[in-house]
């Protein structure tokens, strides 16, 4: 004799083998006719894709007795559905990138500015070591610490035109690894 228990869970296999039967018929026969229509209303091929995936794991989760008709109505209402939730979250990221875009072109145009920054003066490095001992100390002295040629010659105990000289010879140095490097 079986009991109400047995019944019930004997029952609810059978109710759950048959929605698992209806559900992939409808995959079947559905699937290539509701992308097209999930694509054509958002345009982008992997979006319409997981939409879709999602309004069928949506089917296999619900509850409720399906009939082929009702199933029809259900996979299309959860799908216009999802659309729209697409449509708001891209909607929503658009905006934000409005905003940031609007509100903080500076912040980004600094980040952007200090790596170029930072990659020239790398560059620059390399260009001083390579010149020698005495030419880049020349070098940092005129660029970096803005000093002249007479300021620099009396400090280095150089007549000016060696100074002058040398200057000229590490700007076109660095002037050529920076238009090779860039």
């Amino acid at each position: 004799m079986m009991t109400t228990l047995d019944m019930t869970g004997n029952s609810d296999t059978d109710f759950r083998n048959r929605q698992k039967i209806l559900i992939e018929g409808k995959y079947t026969g559905m699937r290539d006719v509701l992308f097209a229509y999930i694509r054509k209303r958002i345009g982008d091929p992997q979006d319409s894709e997981d939409i879709l995936q999602e309004t069928f794991t949506r089917l296999l989760e619900y509850r409720t007795f399906l009939t082929p008709h009702s199933a029809d109505r259900f996979i299309y209402r959860t799908a216009h559905n999802l659309v729209i939730d697409w449509y708001r979250r891209h909607a929503h990221t658009e905006k934000a990138k409005e905003y940031f875009t609007s509100c903080c072109p500076r912040a980004v145009l600094q980040t952007d500015d200090a790596v170029r920054l930072d990659e020239m003066l790398e560059i620059e490095q390399r260009c001083i070591r390579k010149m020698g001992k005495r030419k880049g100390e020349i070098y940092l002295m005129y660029i970096h610490q803005h000093k002249t040629s007479g300021e620099i010659s009396e400090i280095l105990d150089l007549s000016r035109r060696t100074v002058e000289n040398h200057i000229f010879a590490a700007r076109n140095i660095a002037r050529r690894a920076l238009k090779e490097a860039l």
